[in-house]
């Protein structure tokens, strides 16, 4: 009896040991005694974010007020006619000797005034002279017979045949055909005479003398230039026939020059060239136009461009 009590003491001693172990060690719903690891995160390749759907709030929709489309601002088209062109004097004259010659004299000098009908200069007159001193003998002659006919006839005696009166007016007819001759080669001789005088047609200044003393010219050579540079004219060098129609005096027109880049002046179309000249097949046409004011600055030939409104 005693052994069967021990023996049942010790079962449930056993028991007892079992189970405490059991519930320490986590088997039987107690806390683990075993520390939980670390967990290690694990990267996810090309996963997408997972955000919580939110329900978007219901609310009015602004209203957009479209923007004003800007409208392209257009050109203006230049309707003007451009052209370039060089500075002249309101009058000018190229002097050239009707007849060939040495020069002789020169009156005057580059820069010079002159006043119309000036002498400039003269050729060697010696053959002219000489011309013209024959030319009078031949007029003093011809006056000395042409008075001793007219005495003949003046003394016919009251009893003069009609034979001897018609010889005697014949003769004082002869005479003065042969005065008339005679004075009408003076005339030559005086008019060669003067072909060997450069004079000034105009008023102006003297731009250029291109001889000398002593040299010889040539009929139709130009040898003297002058200018009246009290007002200066611009006139074109290329205006087409396709542009000069439309172009009219007294339209308006911009003036620049090449030499003078902070200078510009108007003015207004003063002129325009009747017959077009030919260059290399195209026609063009010379319009002169006058400034509005005068620039002393401006020099002859200088170059400028125009622009032109045409009015029409």
């Amino acid at each position: 009896m005693n052994r069967a009590l021990s023996i049942g003491v010790v079962v449930v001693v056993v028991v007892l040991v079992v189970a405490g172990v059991a519930v320490y060690g986590g088997f039987i719903g107690g806390p683990s005694a075993t520390a939980s690891p670390v967990a290690t995160r694990t990267p996810v390749l090309n996963s997408p974010t997972i955000r919580p759907s939110v329900k978007p709030s219901i609310s009015p929709s602004p209203t957009l007020t479209p923007s004003p489309t800007p409208s392209a601002s257009s050109t203006p088209v230049d309707t003007n006619i451009h052209a370039s062109a060089v500075v002249v004097p309101v009058n000018s004259a190229d002097l050239a000797m009707p007849i060939g010659g040495v020069v002789s004299q020169i009156y005057v000098h580059e820069h010079d005034q002159v006043i119309a009908g000036q002498l400039l200069l003269t050729l060697d007159q010696s053959k002219y002279l000489s011309d013209i001193d024959v030319a009078n003998a031949s007029v003093d002659q011809a006056n000395a017979a042409v008075n001793s006919a007219m005495v003949a006839v003046d003394q016919l005696p009251s009893d003069a045949t009609p034979d001897q009166i018609q010889a005697a007016q014949a003769q004082l007819r002869l005479a003065q055909a042969n005065l008339e001759l005679a004075n009408s080669q003076l005339n030559a001789a005086q008019a060669a005479l003067h072909q060997t005088e450069l004079r000034s047609p105009i008023v102006g200044t003297v731009a250029d003398i291109d001889v000398n003393p002593g040299e010889s010219v040539t009929a139709g050579e130009t040898i003297v230039t002058i200018g009246d540079m009290s007002t200066w004219m611009i006139e074109t060098t290329d205006v087409s026939e396709l542009d000069v129609v439309r172009i009219a005096v007294g339209d308006q027109a911009h003036i620049t020059f090449s030499a003078l880049p902070n200078v510009s002046v108007d003015g207004v179309v003063d002129s325009i060239q009747v017959r077009g000249t030919t260059d290399q097949g195209q026609v063009t046409f010379a319009v002169t136009i006058r400034p509005n004011v005068y620039l002393p600055q401006l020099r002859w030939n200088m170059s400028a461009s125009v622009s032109i409104t045409p009015s029409g």
